[in-house]
């Protein structure tokens, strides 16, 4: 399995919190994508996942973030990703260490993340 077409979604990713442009979580997410990020509640649905990152971001003054997939592995039309990320912010600070489990789904050719769990490292 060629991990290239996860690697470039991740990177979509990744771009959205340098260039701003939260409408391209569109190539990252289904539509349908539920996000269970700490202390909210599930939300569920693009335009929900796109105003929680555009408010994550703004609070926390993100300037990038950078993941780093450590177990990936697909069957068929369906895949689980294992990860770490460091989150990024202009403070200066060191980042802020994560780490994620994806359950991504191919959708329109092209594979996205349908369920993105997140919480701190401790």
């Amino acid at each position: 399995m060629s991990q290239d077409a996860f690697r470039e979604t991740n990177r979509v990713f990744e771009e959205v919190f340098v260039t701003g442009d939260f409408g391209a979580l569109a190539q990252v997410y289904t539509e349908g994508a539920r996000l269970l990020s700490p202390g909210v509640p599930m939300i569920t649905g693009l335009p929900g996942i796109i105003e929680y990152w555009k408010g994550a971001a703004a609070a926390l003054g993100v300037t990038g973030v950078r993941l780093h997939t450590l177990d990936l592995a697909a069957t068929g039309d369906r895949a689980a990703e294992l990860g770490r990320a460091e989150i990024h912010t202009g403070s200066g600070a060191a980042p802020v260490r994560v780490k994620y489990v994806v359950l991504w789904t191919r959708a329109g050719g092209a594979w996205k993340w349908d369920v993105d769990c997140w919480n701190m490292d401790a």
